[in-house]
């Protein structure tokens, strides 16, 4: 192609070459371009590989993308995968549209080629930041959500049960979906976030496909406005899971699977909360029941006064024994309960039951008469002996008996296979 046409003091020609856009123009389909840009140089060719036909554009094209090749005027951009002089693959954005030539000449085709590697690149990452934004929020128990000042649904995203529901609220208000008294314990704090700009937090419950859920909702006002609107973002962790444990330490507190006494409530609130712990954090936990051996011999030989005394005395040499941490409970009669979060494998849960045994020995008075002040410990662990209270009791009461059974001043772990 010669020199182009000046118009107005510009040269054209110039304006082509120095544009980052590569031109190529072509008279057949298929040959070989009568005119390529200089900007073609960004994949490491010269102008002339191409017109001169040492090199075929087509041949250049990834082969999962050879199908994309417009030779044809084709009004839509195309994307597409080149390989540069270096043999690396470039993406490339092409346009093609049609020359009308003067009467006598042939159409001519014009393409216009854009390097748009880094604009893949970038939206690549993007694309890798969001899986990473999805896989946190599928791992988080919460639902998010964005409102408008006028307390409007905009977005829903999350995966806690019950997301899909409220999602079908998109476009709907608080007041619209909620009773009144519900929408307004939303509906304040949002207004107050707004008006000052400080972050809100409110427990509220809300029925879901039928079943009520509990959430506890972080407000934050959002940092532009959405279609000319404030707008806030709700982070509602779901905690439905921890009230119904409050309400089932509730019920607890008031159940005796076992008698009546009177440390008997605090202990199965103390169980309970020492077995969430254990679950949450995936870590052991041991019970002792721990009974005095032939208590009645003493009282025969201390009397009764005398062996209340020694009882109080005997506590105080088990709480000597336990760990920091432990948690120990007098029942009725002559039992003890002991709770043993996190205590390590057996040999150190024996270690522990070994220092009660030694130390209730010890509670008895040197000049001990006709007695002698023994006991017998039943030891259930979790999680393997059982995943509740309930469950836990029962098996430390059973390796009690056993131990009962070999004569009393022993401990034994619960045995499942034991007749």
């Amino acid at each position: 192609m010669g020199a182009m046409e000046r118009c107005g003091g510009v040269n054209f020609e110039k304006v082509v070459n120095r544009s980052p856009i590569a031109s190529m123009i072509w008279l057949v389909p298929g040959g070989s371009p009568c005119f390529v840009s200089e900007a073609v140089r960004f994949l490491g060719y010269e102008p002339d590989d191409f017109t001169s036909g040492r090199v075929r554009y087509e041949d250049l094209i990834h082969p999962e993308d050879a199908s994309v090749l417009p030779f044809h005027p084709d009004p839509s951009p195309k994307a597409y995968r080149i390989a540069d002089k270096k043999g690396d693959w470039r993406w490339i954005l092409h346009r093609t549209c049609v020359i009308e030539g003067e009467e006598g000449l042939p159409e001519e085709t014009l393409w216009l080629l854009s390097d748009i590697t880094s604009h893949k690149q970038v939206h690549g990452e993007i694309r890798k930041t969001e899986s990473k934004l999805a896989a946190f929020m599928d791992a988080i128990p919460a639902m998010l959500m964005v409102l408008d000042e006028d307390g409007r649904l905009i977005e829903v995203s999350g995966s806690t049960d019950g997301t899909e529901a409220v999602a079908a609220l998109v476009g709907r208000t608080i007041g619209e979906s909620l009773p009144m008294e519900k929408a307004a314990e939303l509906l304040v704090p949002l207004a107050r976030c707004i008006e000052t700009g400080v972050p809100q937090t409110v427990a509220y419950d809300v029925e879901i496909n039928g079943k009520k859920h509990y959430h506890e909702t972080r407000i934050s006002l959002m940092p532009e406005p959405i279609d000319g609107r404030r707008a806030v973002v709700c982070v509602a962790l779901d905690i439905t899971a921890r009230k119904e444990l409050e309400r089932e330490i509730m019920l607890q507190a008031g159940f005796d699977p076992l008698g009546a006494g009177t440390n008997r409530a605090r202990f199965n609130r103390s169980l309970l909360l020492a077995l969430a712990e254990a679950q949450r954090s995936s870590s052991s936990l041991a019970l002792f029941m721990i009974d005095l051996d032939r208590f009645n011999s003493v009282n025969e030989a201390m009397g009764r006064d005398m062996a209340d005394i020694l009882l109080k005395g005997v506590g105080q040499r088990l709480q000597g024994a336990c760990r920091q941490d432990d948690i120990l409970y007098r029942m009725e009669g002559v039992n003890y309960y002991l709770i043993l979060p996190k205590p390590g494998d057996r040999n150190s849960i024996s270690a522990v039951a070994e220092r009660v045994l030694s130390a209730i020995r010890s509670a008895a008075p040197e000049k001990q008469g006709s007695f002698k002040l023994t006991a017998t410990i039943g030891i259930s662990v979790f999680p393997e002996d059982g995943q509740d209270s309930k469950s836990l009791l029962r098996a430390a009461e059973t390796a009690l008996t056993a131990g009962k059974d070999a004569g009393g001043d022993c401990f034994r772990f619960f045995d499942p296979d034991a007749d």
